[in-house]
């Protein structure tokens, strides 16, 4: 991981997480937090190691982590401004995630598609593991006629961190819908659009975890192992939210679950 610029001036709290929540690459640090669980953080998604972390709020009750600025020193802008805690006084942060999507929705209203469509880009190689921009960059992409970026967007929008955001159905509707062309008809997620989807919880038995499973093992055969990693988190999320009789059914066990991540894991986590 590298390190941001500044670290000295915040302090850091135990080890680096390893997932599934809080999710594995998420680092809290003391300064401005509650109290109460909840906790700011630097974060770096799977694949950008070797960048600056984004800083995002840990919210225990919600169970997920919200970005909140697009580096450190945003975070020791606004916590100086504040006076030193938490506080509402707001800074500029151009390259924040969500102030780039405000950007494209912004010029979208005014008709400016290609600005908006440049805005939506540059979120998603900001934070590429949002599902919304990944949505919001698809739907300009199929208004333009070019299924091939449409299809890919779509399916960053589902394969996203849903330790940041969960997919909406509306991501969901248009993988279910989509006519594949030649390059994509092969992807794994593709192939179980139709009887993909996000129902967890009181059933005794959900195929989409076997569905998940199959995905994460194509998505490593294929080459794609941040989102493979990315997936196997998603999966292990949503299991350890379900009941014990569920989990023993289909032989998940959170503690054996998160020694195998954490060595899968291990180069990505060194500081």
């Amino acid at each position: 991981m590298k390190l941001p610029k500044n670290i000295n001036k915040i302090t850091l709290i135990n080890n680096i997480e390893t997932g599934p929540f809080p999710p594995n690459g998420f680092q809290k640090f003391k300064e401005a937090s509650f109290g109460n669980g909840d906790y700011f953080g630097l974060y770096w998604e799977f694949g950008k190691e070797h960048q600056e972390p984004i800083i995002c709020e840990l919210v225990h009750d919600e169970g997920l982590i919200i970005p909140r600025f697009s580096c450190l020193n945003k975070f020791l802008e606004w916590y100086q401004l504040n006076d030193y805690d938490w506080g509402e006084e707001e800074i500029n942060d151009d390259a924040f995630v969500i102030n780039l999507i405000k950007k494209g929705d912004n010029q979208l209203k005014q008709g400016h598609t290609e600005k908006a469509l440049a805005f939506y880009k540059q979120s998603t190689d900001v934070l590429g593991e949002y599902s919304e921009n990944w949505y919001k960059l698809g739907l300009l992409y199929e208004r333009a006629g070019n299924q091939l970026e449409f299809q890919k967007s779509i399916i960053n929008a589902v394969l996203s961190n849903w330790s940041i955001q969960n997919p909406s159905e509306y991501a969901l509707y248009k993988l279910k819908n989509l006519n594949p062309i030649d390059e994509l008809k092969q992807h794994p997620l593709i192939k179980n659009r139709k009887i993909f989807d996000l129902h967890f919880g009181g059933m005794k038995e959900n195929k989409i975890y076997e569905i998940i499973r199959e995905i994460i093992t194509e998505l490593i055969n294929i080459g794609d192992i941040d989102k493979a990693l990315t997936m196997e988190q998603n999966y292990a999320l949503m299991m350890q939210r379900e009941t014990t009789s569920f989990q023993e059914r289909y032989h998940f066990n959170l503690n054996s679950w998160q020694r195998d991540f954490k060595q899968k894991t291990r180069e990505r986590l060194k500081i």
